[in-house]
C-alpha cells in the first residue's frame, strides 16, 4: 500500500467515523465531516508561529469568500496551549467568529498528515483529503516573504472542488513552524 493511498484511507476512515472534538468554546464538532458543505478545510496553526500569524488576514479573506459552500475550522496544534490563550489569539487576529479546535492529542494532525503551521487540509464531502499544503506562496522560506504572491494553491483547490473538478496540485510544501510531535506513547 503506498503512503498516499494510506493517507487518503486514514482520512476517509477518520471522517466516516465522525470523530468528534471539542472546540475552544466547549462545543462538540466533527471537523473532518463536511456536514452538507462541499468540502471541509482545516487550517493548522499555532498562536506563537510568526508565519501562521502573518497569514491570518489571508485566512480570514478565504473564509469570508468561501464560507457559504465550504466548512472551515482553525486547528490549534500546541497541546500546552490554554483555552484562554486560544480565545485571545482568535480575538487578536480577527478569528472571533470562526470555529477553532484545540487538537491536543493530534488526532487531526495524524488524520491529515499535517506537519507545519500554517498548513491547510481540504477534505471533500466524501472525506478524502484532496489538498495538503500551503495557503499560498507568500513565503519563499522561513523569514523570507515575497513582495508579490503569485500562487494561490488553496484558492485553486477550493475553486476546483466547487466546480466539481479534480484538484490539479494536491500538495504544496508549506513554510512555517514544525508541529511538535507528542510523546511517543501518544503519537
Amino acid at each position: 500500500m503506498t503512503r498516499i493511498f494510506a493517507f487518503f484511507l486514514l482520512a476517509q476512515t477518520f471522517a466516516a467515523n465522525g470523530a468528534e472534538l471539542e472546540d475552544v468554546r466547549g462545543k462538540t464538532r466533527k471537523p473532518l465531516n463536511s456536514n452538507g458543505y462541499k468540502a471541509a478545510v482545516l487550517f493548522f496553526i499555532t498562536h506563537d508561529c510568526p508565519v501562521a500569524n502573518k497569514m491570518a488576514p489571508e485566512i480570514n479573506r478565504i473564509v469570508k469568500k468561501y464560507a457559504k459552500e465550504i466548512k472551515f475550522a482553525l486547528v490549534y496544534t500546541d497541546p500546552e496551549m490554554t483555552r484562554a490563550e486560544a480565545l485571545e489569539h482568535m480575538k487578536s487576529y480577527g478569528y472571533e467568529g470562526q470555529v477553532a479546535i484545540h487538537d491536543r492529542e493530534h488526532q487531526l494532525v495524524r488524520a491529515t498528515s499535517a506537519t507545519i503551521t500554517p498548513q491547510v487540509a481540504v477534505l471533500t464531502d466524501k472525506g478524502l483529503v484532496v489538498y495538503l499544503g500551503r495557503i499560498n506562496n507568500f513565503y519563499a522560506d522561513f523569514g523570507k516573504p515575497r513582495r508579490v504572491v503569485t500562487q494561490h494553491e488553496l484558492r485553486d483547490a477550493l475553486d476546483a472542488v466547487l466546480a466539481g473538478k479534480k484538484v490539479v496540485r494536491s500538495r504544496a510544501q508549506a513554510v512555517g513552524c514544525f508541529i511538535t510531535p507528542l510523546d511517543k506513547g501518544k503519537n
